[in-house]
């Protein structure tokens, strides 16, 4: 996902000089002329990090910085101007109203404005990652299988097929519990199981009774998956 910059200057040496070093940093640069101009593309798309000149035609910065904060005052704000003592009374005024904002002095070297990019935007990116890690799908499958034979084993090689072909290696998991073998572990998940009867299952299995043992190539019950991302698969 490419992360937005709008450049608004009314010198067009500035908006190219911050375009050229950003464009080349990887970031997607948009540039307005003035502040209703910027205004205007913000309502349309909001960028990650706006570059702002205080001496601008129709309305100045501190202006422009207003109208912006009244839109979402969330947006990333930098001042980047050599006029902040002639405007130092009406920003403190800005600050003091809660608009935030950071500032900087002209000019600024190609590895300040980087810089300056980068901490804004870096821990967007670091965010991005942890929501999409959280939002990623993974399906962990148990499966409680009464007795091991071949029908089976044939079964859980095309679940296995099936898995592989549908999630990325890290994002599933088949686990194989054969109860009547490893009581031990059915126990642990409480699971109290015989070839006729299964019972007290972990939620979210559905019950089953009958004689399992006859029932080698079939899938008992398949549960939905719970808040965990786990299923259960009971043969």
């Amino acid at each position: 996902m490419a992360h937005t910059i709008l450049i608004i200057d009314d010198d067009p040496a500035v908006r190219g000089a911050f375009t050229l070093i950003l464009d080349d940093a990887g970031y997607q640069v948009c540039e307005a002329e003035d502040g209703l101009e910027g205004i205007a593309m913000v309502r349309l798309q909001r960028p990650d990090l706006i570059f702002l000149d205080l001496r601008m035609p129709n309305i100045d910065g501190v202006e422009t910085l207003r109208r912006l904060k009244a839109i979402d005052e969330s947006l990333n704000i930098y001042i980047v101007t050599a006029f902040a003592d002639e405007y130092m009374d009406q920003l403190k005024i800005a600050d003091e109203e809660g608009l935030h904002f950071q500032i900087a002095a002209k000019p600024l070297s190609s590895g300040q404005i980087k810089h300056i990019a980068s901490s804004v935007i870096t821990p967007l990116i670091e965010m991005e990652k942890i929501e999409a890690e959280k939002n990623r799908h993974k399906l962990i499958l148990t499966l409680y299988i009464v007795s091991l034979n071949d029908e089976f084993k044939q079964l859980i090689e095309r679940i296995s097929t099936i898995l592989a072909e549908t999630y990325a290696p890290e994002d599933w998991k088949l686990d194989v519990i054969e109860v009547l073998y490893m009581p031990e572990k059915a126990l642990a998940n409480d699971v109290f199981a015989t070839p006729m009867l299964v019972r007290e299952l972990p939620k979210p299995v559905l019950h089953v009774l009958g004689d399992l043992s006859k029932m080698p190539s079939i899938i008992a019950a398949i549960t939905a998956q719970d808040n965990n991302g786990s299923s259960t698969i009971l043969m």
